[in-house]
């Protein structure tokens, strides 16, 4: 088994959380750009999932693949605090 390479990029200047709310709201709520993240964020959320259903895990893939779950949910859950349109309220400045 051979394992995927991660790069990290690195940007001159990190963007702070209500920098990062700005952008997302700067994109607009009817922006195709949701539509793509969701699509890639759900690809994988329901890869994990019937990975996770597989009876022939062993309990160290299984809780791989559970972390892999609560991993893509917690990261869209984060994405959706940002996406202010919905709820009028900016969250991401209790993070």
């Amino acid at each position: 088994m051979f394992k995927r390479k991660v790069k990290l990029v690195k940007y001159p200047e990190p963007m702070s959380m209500p920098e990062v709310g700005n952008v997302f709201r700067d994109q607009g709520e009817g922006s195709k750009i949701w539509q793509a993240l969701d699509t890639i964020i759900d690809n994988h959320l329901l890869d994990a999932v019937n990975e996770v259903s597989d009876s022939k895990l062993s309990t160290q893939q299984l809780s791989h693949a559970s972390g892999r779950i609560d991993a893509i949910s917690s990261l869209k859950a984060r994405m959706e605090e940002f996406k202010i349109w919905k709820t009028g309220k900016t969250n991401y400045k209790n993070s």
